[in-house]
């Protein structure tokens, strides 16, 4: 466990690296996506659903996964991706859609 004096020094650090607005840019390849930027809620959505992690996130946790399957001698095998192009039908519907609430 940290001391209190570790701790607040990692908070420091912290406070350092979100300073730099280059750290504050979404990662997300998936740019079509109706919450990319918007962190907060994409990580809502995610959470709330419990289907799957966010896609900037499945970089840190992949391979952390495959060392723990091997360990287990499991293949661990990445979920089927959206095609981008179901944005494109998500904001169509949207503007076919508009107004009949």
């Amino acid at each position: 466990m940290l001391s209190k004096e570790e701790y607040y020094e990692n908070v420091k650090k912290i406070r350092e690296v979100l300073k730099n607005p280059e750290n504050l840019k979404c990662t997300c390849p998936k740019v079509k996506c109706e919450w990319h930027g918007n962190c907060l809620k994409c990580v809502a959505a995610h959470r709330y659903f419990k289907d799957h992690i966010p896609t900037c996130f499945q970089n840190i946790f992949n391979g952390r996964i495959k060392q723990i399957a091997a360990i287990f001698e499991l293949d661990a095998v990445e979920k089927a991706k959206n095609p981008e192009e179901y944005w494109d039908y998500v904001r169509e519907m949207d503007e076919k859609n508009q107004g009949k609430h």
